[in-house]
């Protein structure tokens, strides 16, 4: 039992400070209750509003899956799905989300799944925990956590564990090892953040193909077989409890933004190559720059965040101040210069992290090193997106699933793994006296030439490297006197950190110098780790706090900050159950609108590809006539007129149109209504077509169809019926419930959006086919007479993952239940056997 306590007093020590740190970083949320104004959590809110409201009628497996607040109708895999089997992981996570889910709790698991990636890798105590901040404070975790990424800040936090459990299987050390690579895979996938998992599996890759050639080099195939073996089994058992998942992002894959598309040159006017995931151009928007390299060891190279705060000792305060300028104690200015069209922050690593990683890379033995250099060269490569156009265009086409992803400087988390990790391995070395003087001198000698001349540059002449103009300033349009004084003060933030870099810089190198001339070095390598361990935390804490700190913490939960203008109340006095609403301020940029209604627009990034290109083909112009009309009408009838040239907005059932909040909406008497019968067939043969279809005809008339649903209107002849009526009855996002009453058989167009797999028609309670219609929209063939018509979102296969998945996590918890039990009861045996 003493041996027990002895092994775990340190670890117990080690979880309390990283708990005591991290609440004091976000004390505001955790002590006092307010939460982080987070961006996309305020846009979330808005988007998952729909489905709150509905969420007590998920139940004996009614599952709501799909929503009707955003873009006229999507599925809701993305956003929050209700009714689903119970998924048992989430209460292995329960205990640390349950401090601060919004903030604390994500830096919190980063601090002890790093920690545990370092005992595994047999780091000492204080190295384990000075490793630890410096992976969860790097800069890009928070900077994430202040925008409002919760899910990829929790993937992030998590990738140590699958690290941990790979070198453990590398060592033969089965049970933990599968234990370990078991959860960091399971938790991963479940924390849905796909892209970061992407990454987090090309980075293995680079890890296991270096040890399996190194056993092959050493003929150890039975080894390599059976290691390779429990991994495999592994993954499967961490990929069961996620089938639902990874179920939904492949649907969503072929359906999505991040599918191929169907339209080919004649209709989008692109010469480029098509990809069959998403477009290039929108997947590399967010490429980080060649020159950007520089803020993982200098944070304000590139000016830090847009729109950064410069003090009233800057240049450019002291020019608007002659100007006459009435200004507080600083200003805020376009200080970030690179290439991006903005940025919350850098990508800082910490200076004393680069440095180490450096010398790690002389230190550390063997030659796993360098196959988790060359996966984080890789992957640094691939962040920069269209800055290294020739390699990213050859992997975008070619790397299976990578143009599936957006936004690929994310791909720098996996360097932020490895950098640390590299370092405070060398470190380890080098505190355990392993390491040949002569290599440890010209190792430091390197890193220090390295990091700390970079630094030392760009403190003293900064303009070698850098001019600090961007491609975006012209934008701006600054006058003379404004452009030169920012460019002054985007020099001068550069030289501060640059300054700041070199201090810490040569304060590790001088706790090493420390420990290279102590006679007792081991007390000394402890007061190193400890001295190590609080220059990161100071390091990197005090530029986080540029990016989160009190000012971004408001007691206004995020669904508090709707507020129902007068547009909103005026529209929520309708009560017809379904109805849609266009906001002309932005519309495909937020979810304001969906809090309270069932929008036109807005804000997601794996929309359906269909929906996206009808905006691209359709909707964007007729907003822009709309816009127009408001600017040129005279009186409220010249702008009613100009929604009769609108029939797409009018078959997506547009209702009202809100122009400015706080006034009333106008009403759109033109809208098509929930559903209608078509007069006329138009087949047409191909996407192309289709869309050409939708340039010139009415559809209260007429309906376009793909010839691909030819057979659902085999033996159908349009007979207009006068007295015909159909009429929704009841809405609910997963049920729609219509009446109809005709005289003949009639082709019903429904104004939602046609979704397969998943929606069933049902006529009288029979399921009946229906098919797509005018691009977007569902259409039924309805018997004569009076009939009820019901339309279910029923996803089968996605609702037979999530059951599996279920069982499957449970079996997981009862496995990791069993290897505690056993490592517990193996552990009081050796004490037993001491003792005797």
């Amino acid at each position: 039992m003493q041996s027990l306590a002895k092994k775990w007093g340190g670890h117990l020590a080690a979880l309390l400070l990283f708990t005591v740190v991290t609440i004091a970083y976000f004390s505001p949320s955790v002590l006092d209750g307010k939460v982080i104004h987070q961006g996309d959590m305020l846009k979330f809110s808005g988007m998952s509003e729909e489905l709150n409201k509905h969420a007590a009628e998920a139940k004996d497996g009614n599952i709501i899956a799909w929503t009707g607040s955003m873009f006229s109708g999507m599925p809701s895999y993305n956003i929050a799905v209700k009714g689903t089997a119970p998924e048992y992981l989430f209460y292995l996570e329960k205990a640390i989300k349950s401090v601060d889910f919004n903030g604390a709790s994500m830096v919190l698991t980063g601090l002890i799944c790093f920690y545990i990636l370092m005992c595994v890798m047999g780091i000492p105590l204080w190295l384990a925990i000075a490793g630890a901040i410096a992976f969860a404070f790097a800069s890009y975790n928070l900077i994430i956590i202040e925008a409002g990424h919760i899910t990829k800040a929790y993937v992030i936090a998590y990738m140590p564990l699958t690290i941990a459990g790979m070198l453990l299987l590398f060592r033969s050390k089965f049970l933990w090892g599968a234990v370990l690579f078991t959860l960091g895979v399971a938790l991963s996938v479940l924390n849905g953040h796909l892209q970061i998992t992407y990454y987090l599996a090309l980075l293995c890759l680079f890890i296991y193909i270096g040890f399996a050639w190194d056993q092959i080099r050493q003929k150890a195939m039975v080894p390599l077989v059976k290691i390779s073996g429990v991994m495999l089994v592994c993954v499967i058992l961490a990929v069961l409890p996620n089938l639902g998942n990874l179920y939904a992002n492949w649907e969503m894959s072929k359906t999505s933004m991040r599918g191929p598309t169907e339209l080919t040159q004649a209709t989008t006017g692109s010469a480029a190559k098509v990809s069959d995931g998403l477009d290039k151009e929108y997947a590399f928007a967010w490429s980080y720059g060649k020159g950007e390299l520089l803020t993982l060891l200098v944070p304000n190279a590139y000016g830090g965040a847009s729109g950064g705060t410069l003090d009233n000792n800057s240049n450019l305060y002291k020019e608007l101040r002659s100007k006459g300028a009435q200004l507080g104690n600083d200003v805020q200015s376009y200080t970030y210069w690179g290439d991006k069209i903005f940025t919350s922050g850098p990508v800082y690593f910490g200076a004393i992290v680069c440095f180490l990683f450096v010398l790690g890379l002389f230190v550390v033995p063997g030659k796993l090193k360098w196959w988790m250099l060359g996966g984080s060269v890789f992957l640094t490569l691939l962040a920069l997106g269209k800055n290294f156009d020739g390699f990213n265009d050859f992997m975008f086409h070619n790397l299976p699933m990578y143009n599936k992803f957006r936004t690929v400087e994310m791909a720098l988390v996996i360097p932020g793994l490895v950098f640390p990790l590299i370092a405070f391995w060398g470190l380890k070395e080098i505190l355990s006296g392993k390491v040949d003087v002569n290599l440890l001198k010209r190792g430091t000698l390197t890193a220090l030439g390295l990091t700390g001349g970079i630094c030392l540059i760009l403190w003293l002449m900064p303009s070698l490297f850098l001019d600090f103009r961007s491609p975006m300033d012209t934008q701006y349009q600054m006058p003379d006197w404004y452009y030169n004084a920012l460019l002054m003060d985007r020099k001068s933030l550069a030289q501060a950190d640059a300054l700041r870099s070199l201090i810490f810089i040569l304060l590790g190198v001088s706790l090493l110098f420390w420990y290279f001339k102590a006679k007792n070095k081991e007390k000394t390598a402890v007061y190193v780790g400890v001295g190590i361990a609080i220059l990161m935390l100071a390091d990197l804490w005090s530029v986080d706090k540029r990016y989160l700190n009190g000012d971004d913490f408001v007691r206004e939960q995020p669904a508090e900050t709707y507020k129902a203008t007068v547009a909103d109340k005026e529209i929520l006095k309708d009560t017809d159950p379904s109805f849609r609403v266009l906001n002309l301020n932005n519309p495909f940029q937020e979810t304001t609108t969906s809090f309270y209604h069932k929008s036109i627009g807005g804000y997601h990034a794996a929309k359906l590809r269909r929906y996206q290109e009808l905006i691209d083909h359709r909707l964007t112009g007729e907003i822009q006539s709309i816009m127009k009309t408001f600017q040129q009408a005279k009186t409220a009838d010249d702008v009613i007129k100009g929604l009769m040239v609108c029939p797409t907005l009018n078959m997506l059932n547009m209702r009202y149109i809100i122009y400015n909040p706080e006034q009333a909406p106008i009403r759109n008497p033109f809208a098509y209504g929930n559903a209608w019968f078509a007069q006329k067939v138009e087949m047409v043969d191909n996407a192309d077509a289709e869309m050409a279809a939708m340039n010139q005809f009415n559809p209260l008339m007429v309906a376009v169809v793909d010839k691909r649903f030819a057979a659902d209107l085999e033996g159908f002849t349009p007979q207009p019926d006068s007295t015909a009526t159909i009429a929704l009855t009841d809405y609910k996002p997963n049920v729609v419930t219509y009446q109809s009453n005709t005289k003949t058989e009639q082709l019903a167009i429904f104004s939602e959006i046609y979704y397969q797999p998943g929606w069933k028609a049902f006529v009288d309670g029979k399921e009946t086919p229906h098919f797509r219609a005018d691009w977007t929209l569902r259409a039924l063939r309805v018997p004569a007479g009076e009939h009820q018509i019901v339309f279910r979102f029923e996803p089968d296969n996605y609702i037979m993952a999530t059951q599996i998945a279920s069982v499957s996590s449970l079996l997981i918890l009862l496995l990791l239940a069993g290897a505690i039990a056993w490592s517990v009861w193996n552990t009081l045996k050796k004490d037993k056997e001491l003792q005797k």
